[in-house]
């Protein structure tokens, strides 16, 4: 079982046997005691130490909380609004970038390799004492895996266990927009006031004294490892590899090694605040090189070693006109609030997206309401709150507004099944690919008339039209006809990239499909993915791997009858001097460097890819060999290669195979 598949599991449980814990003292039994004791043994068996297990009755309370001290101070962090001004901080620097997650800071401290303390940031050099609460949360492990002690390097401990005798995890408390739409209905159901927003109620909610058990609805997003040191880890995207091994969730993170990769993951970031669950508050990028950390060091303020990077945001309060429901090309049925125009980082704004159906729900959103909407560069304007809301209760649609199909709704969304008739859904597949294709002078507008009189009804239909097809179009004459004719056919011959993303797979978007292709590099070994294989590679978690698995598992239809149409997906090419697909002779080899060695990384990192390589972050089975300036080390990266029986270069060996091959 997966980590994430595990954390869902046991939060489902823990909610279940509270629900019934409820119930039962208030004289209301739902379910038979054998029922009920399957649930807490299954609950015990995988959370021993859950405090749902210790509950008696309904409330769950905790004393008044006391202010603890940092071992070392949880700083805020250098900020910029200037890309240019980002990019002359890194330098020619390899960093890590990683979303920043709109939440509360969390310091865990475990003792021989069990939860024994939790702290708020405070101001910096105190925090609260928040321990009972977050123990509710399922993301944040209650005790670290046994194996960890075997991995412990420099670290002594009188642990039978081998546990060190204390590690800091810090990381950040969140609230997602899904359950934040199941906290808020609980926190109706139970009497309390509703909450304004997802990270407000984060923080509400850890000041509180009585149903700290509503913590279970939060998650947590570790970024930091304080004794990584001492653990022989030397950069911080090891960082990751280890807490992701030890059982945390991460946030979305990539090694980015120039400008351009700064760039990618940038619009990458871009792609994300689109989505919607999550609230982001801009991306954060630190010096991979922890030696880098050490020279720079830190003012009392902030670490010199990380930047943030937030897009300049503008707010305004406007009223809902309206709400409209949209079908998608996925048949989820999304409200759109329809508002008094307004103007926002030079754009006038006149509609926003409400997300989902539990959102408008949540917030009891109507016509009339008052809400503060916000806009940041680019990024497309989004609902903050509600200012002033009007009598009346919200109201959702019953049917599809595009074909008629009942609707049908689980805990978040609304939803079209009708795949196959509903034009709304069968449009938006096709403009996907029009769009992501780059298929010029095709608008909506245009596809529209070839719908209707039948001509496409899917993707691979347009790629079957004559010059004389596009006639149906009105006030189009046979010069635009040849044009719209023409751009399709320049588009059978697509870079893979693009074919992938016009797929339009959940979760994946134009740079998730490219990060992939680094190492997958054709449209054959793409479609044979398995999950274990994506979640090695940087930046790829367990939920976004299943989501392409299964995405492209349930579009090989679709990739079919484009292959059979005639478009032609180039395989993914890197220029050989930058990116190692080159001749070279180390081509194809993958390969992991740890450790200090007398040549910048940096420039190792070139002239690997410069000889045809490709460079990963943790050793698995595809590394081809592990670099070090101590191959006789205890690192946990130099055993798992021993483990794997992966080559130990040193740098002479690394420089040797570059110029001469290697065997």
């Amino acid at each position: 079982m997966s980590v994430v598949t595990n954390q869902m599991r046991i939060s489902d449980l823990a909610e279940q046997l509270l629900h019934h814990k409820r119930v039962y003292y208030a004289g209301h039994p739902e379910v038979a005691d054998a029922v009920y004791d399957a649930l807490e043994e299954e609950l015990r068996r995988l959370a021993p130490d859950h405090p749902v297990l210790n509950v008696v009755g309904g409330e769950v309370s905790v004393v008044e909380t006391r202010r603890v001290e940092h071992s070392e101070p949880m700083l805020s962090l250098a900020k910029t609004y200037a890309e240019d001004e980002l990019f002359t901080w890194a330098g020619d620097s390899a960093v890590v970038g990683t979303v920043k997650v709109d939440g509360n800071s969390l310091s865990i401290v475990y003792r021989n390799g069990r939860l024994d303390i939790a702290k708020t940031r405070g101001n910096g050099r105190v925090g609260e004492d928040v321990t009972e609460k977050i123990r509710w949360v399922s993301s944040i492990p209650s005790r670290l895996p046994e194996s960890q002690g075997s991995l412990v390097a420099g670290i002594l401990s009188e642990n039978p266990e081998g546990f060190p005798a204390e590690l800091e995890i810090r990381g950040e408390l969140y609230c997602s927009e899904s359950s934040f739409v199941k906290l808020s209905d609980e926190m109706q159901r139970l009497g309390l006031e509703r909450p304004t927003s997802p990270r407000n109620i984060v923080a509400g909610l850890l000041g509180r004294k009585s149903h700290i058990d509503l913590s279970r609805f939060f998650g947590f997003f570790a970024f930091d490892f304080v004794q990584a040191r001492a653990f022989g880890i030397s950069s911080e995207s090891e960082k990751f590899v280890w807490l992701k091994q030890h059982g945390f969730a991460l946030p979305d993170h990539r090694l980015l090694r120039n400008k351009e990769d700064m760039k990618l993951y940038l619009d990458h970031v871009r792609e994300l605040f689109e989505d919607g669950d999550l609230g982001l508050d801009g991306a954060v990028f630190t010096y991979d090189d922890l030696s880098l950390h050490d020279e720079l060091g830190q003012t009392a303020h902030h670490p010199r070693y990380k930047m943030s990077f937030k897009w300049q945001g503008q707010t305004a309060i406007s009223s809902i006109r309206d709400i409209v429901w949209q079908t998608s090309r996925l048949g989820v049925v999304t409200p759109v609030a329809v508002i008094e125009p307004v103007y926002l980082s030079g754009a006038k704004i006149t509609n926003i997206t409400l997300h989902n159906a539990a959102h408008v729900r949540a917030y009891n959103l109507k016509s009339g309401d008052r809400i503060e909407l916000v806009r940041s560069g680019e990024v497309i304007p989004k609902f903050l709150r509600v200012v002033e809301s009007t009598e009346g209760t919200f109201s959702w649609p019953s049917h599809c507004i595009e074909c008629g199909e009942k609707l049908t709704a689980d805990d978040v969304r609304l939803r079209c099944t009708n795949v196959e008739s509903c034009p709304a859904q069968r449009a938006g597949v096709i403009l996907n690919w029009i769009k992501c294709a780059e298929i010029d002078d095709l608008s909506e507008k245009r596809l529209a008339p070839l719908m209707e009189a039948g001509l496409v009804r899917e993707v691979c239909d347009l790629y079957r039209l004559t010059p004389e097809d596009f006639l149906v179009i009105p006030q189009t004459r046979e010069k635009m006809a040849a044009k719209l004719h023409a751009n399709i056919t320049n588009s059978r011959r697509i870079p893979l990239a693009q074919f992938l993303n016009g797929l339009g797979i959940q979760g994946a978007g134009l740079t998730t499909w490219e990060a992939l292709l680094e190492h997958f590099p054709t449209l054959d070994a793409v479609r044979h993915l398995r999950t274990n294989q994506i979640i090695e590679i940087e930046g790829f978690a367990d939920k976004s791997a299943q989501q392409i698995v299964s995405g492209l598992q349930a579009r090989s239809d679709l990739i079919d009858s484009l292959l059979n149409a005639g478009v032609k997906p180039v395989d993914f090419a890197r220029n050989p001097n930058e990116s190692g697909t080159g001749g070279g002779h180390l081509s194809g080899k993958q390969l992991v460097i740890t450790g200090t060695l007398s040549i910048p990384r940096a420039d190792l990192e070139k002239m690997i890819k410069g000889a045809g390589g490709k460079l990963a972050s943790a050793v698995s089975g595809n590394t081809f060999a592990l670099v070090t300036s101590d191959p006789t080390g205890n690192s946990t990266k130099l055993k798992k290669a021993r483990e794997l029986g992966v080559r130990l270069w040193a740098e002479k060996d690394l420089m040797h195979a570059i110029e001469q091959g290697c065997e």
